[in-house]
């Protein structure tokens, strides 16, 4: 077991570095090439990459309901320790975002769902996932342009873009060089660390006999999401929530679909009921967090603590099935 948990930790700390560097090499490429910070944000904010490269690199050591379980734990994380976190330290409740941008991910779940009911996605799924959630970015970017980008003008720098650096050395195109150069190594690394995060996730099913599902949904995926702690209730306490909520919801969609379909692309999913229970929770607290969303306009103290209750009740329903 003391292997198992060097080896959750080392893979951990690594991924977390690599995703660091990526991200920071990808602003680079974005800024050298002129793409919008708009759509940059909703690249990074809604694809977690260390839980991203944790997923696909599971289904690409065959541990395919660890992959789901990881897919739906990073959700469940999300919405129920950062988000319910984030709601009890606000320092006034958390406005809804608009109607459209809380209903178009259910669509992603109703997707999702239909994928899963035989327990099996395919790489035929896999691929109408991908589309959907291509159609998703699309529909996010067509409200953005109808809003005038207006969400993001008051935003902190700290919060949107990365302080502006000095024009570096050797033109345009050295610096565009050196950002992707950084992009790969930060990618090398996720990919190392993830490596050694299933590793040692697989050391903890052969040792414990807890499900593949839980193991990824429970375990890995809370390593792997620890930094959305800081997305959330960052933007929340600095008077930002449009970012944490938009964090919230396009990870929903990103992960019912673009990366369980990436996932699933690389080798077909076969979910156990730990994968499938991850599933239910993190629909059901999509189900509440909006509803709440719906019929108050704003979310609370209160909502905090019931989705992190919520969280416990599954993780010991989850550990006993």
């Amino acid at each position: 077991m003391a292997t198992a948990v060097l080896l959750l930790g080392a893979g951990a700390l690594i991924l977390w570095a690599g995703a660091e560097l990526a991200i920071r090499g990808a602003t680079g490429v974005a800024r050298a090439a002129g793409i919008p910070a708009f759509v940059l944000g909703a690249l990074l904010f809604g694809v977690d990459v260390e839980g991203l490269g944790a997923t696909v690199t599971a289904a690409g050591r065959g541990e395919t309901a660890l992959a789901a379980g990881e897919a739906f734990g990073t959700i469940l994380f999300l919405f129920a320790a950062a988000f319910g976190l984030a709601l009890i330290l606000a320092r006034e409740p958390v406005p809804a975002p608009s109607a459209l941008m809380m209903a178009v991910p259910a669509g992603a779940v109703v997707l999702a769902a239909a994928s899963i009911a035989d327990r099996l996605v395919t790489r035929t799924e896999a691929i109408v996932l991908l589309a959907a959630y291509a159609l998703y970015v699309l529909l996010v970017l067509m409200e953005h342009r109808r809003g005038a980008g207006d969400e993001g003008a008051d935003a902190p720098a700290e919060l949107t873009e990365p302080a502006e650096e000095a024009a570096p050395e050797g033109g345009p195109a050295a610096a565009l060089g050196r950002q992707v150069a950084v992009t790969v190594v930060g990618l090398g690394l996720v990919s190392g660390g993830a490596w050694l995060l299933v590793g040692g996730g697989i050391r903890v099913l052969t040792l414990a006999g807890l499900s593949a599902g839980f193991v990824g949904a429970a375990i890995i995926a809370a390593l792997t999401s620890l930094d959305e702690v800081l997305l959330e209730v960052l933007p929340v306490r600095r008077g930002v929530p449009e970012l944490a909520t938009g964090n919230l919801f396009g990870t929903l969609a990103a992960f019912t679909t673009g990366v369980l379909g990436l996932a699933a692309l690389v080798r077909p999913l076969t979910l156990d009921a730990g994968a499938n229970l991850a599933f239910l929770a993190s629909a059901a607290l999509y189900a509440l967090v909006g509803t709440v969303f719906f019929i108050r306009g704003r979310a609370g103290r209160v909502l905090g603590f019931v989705v992190l209750a919520a969280y416990l009740v599954w993780l010991v329903v989850a550990a006993a099935a």
